[in-house]
């Protein structure tokens, strides 16, 4: 008898998604668990399974969530917004979002709301490590990445807003690595100053071949 195949269904993973980073940020990475993921998303374990076969799928996936939500913001930039303005933008977008999951809140009654670094953050990076597919999947998850800055860059080339001599593949590598530096250096720190660490690092790599004044 030919064995039973699934559908799997976007809506489906995204709930399920949404329901284990809710819970990662309130209660710790650690503390919990497949089943209490199941029961929020209001799904079988057996469904979930299909969807996350581990806790640690859910890590690897922060990443593509990431991006698939960086494509859509780059895509909806002014099209004659300056390269530096668009890269910083999202830059400090992929920031925000990274923070949201990787920093939870705590209450102080003598200064008011204050956030501390969840371990979510501590998983993440050794999860993506942990086997061949987490990193391959890691991999292609950083690749499209490189592709949104690389797309901003090319544009402005055919604008004449950037020096045709630069090679846009290898800038906007050169910004992925930025990005991930900065996000390690501001790892345990929620008011890291990220933007004006991009901006000084933006001018060095573009400066020289900007063909319009940075302001």
């Amino acid at each position: 008898m030919p064995k039973k195949r699934y559908a799997c269904s976007s809506k489906t993973r995204k709930r399920i998604y949404e329901a284990a980073t809710k819970l990662f940020t309130e209660n710790g990475y650690q503390a919990v668990t497949l089943s209490d993921i199941a029961k929020a998303a209001d799904v079988s374990t057996g469904t979930l399974y299909r969807y996350f076969p581990s806790k640690g799928d859910f890590l690897v996936y922060i990443g593509r969530d990431s991006v698939e939500r960086l494509e859509q913001f780059a895509q909806k930039l002014p099209s004659d917004m300056p390269v530096f303005d668009a890269v910083l933008a999202v830059l400090l977008e992929d920031i925000a979002g990274t923070k949201g999951i990787f920093f939870t809140s705590i209450k102080s009654d003598a200064e008011g709301l204050q956030f501390q670094a969840s371990d979510v953050r501590l998983a993440y990076s050794s999860e993506i490590y942990s086997s061949k597919n987490h990193l391959d999947f890691e991999i292609e998850t950083r690749r499209r990445l490189v592709g949104i800055y690389s797309s901003i860059l090319a544009e402005a080339q055919k604008r004449g807003e950037l020096d045709a001599g630069l090679d846009v593949d290898i800038a906007a590598q050169i910004i992925v690595a930025i990005f991930f530096q900065e996000l390690d250096k501001g790892m345990y720190n929620y008011d890291y100053p990220y933007e004006p660490e991009f901006r000084g690092k933006l001018r060095f790599l573009l400066g020289d071949s900007l063909l319009v004044s940075i302001a």
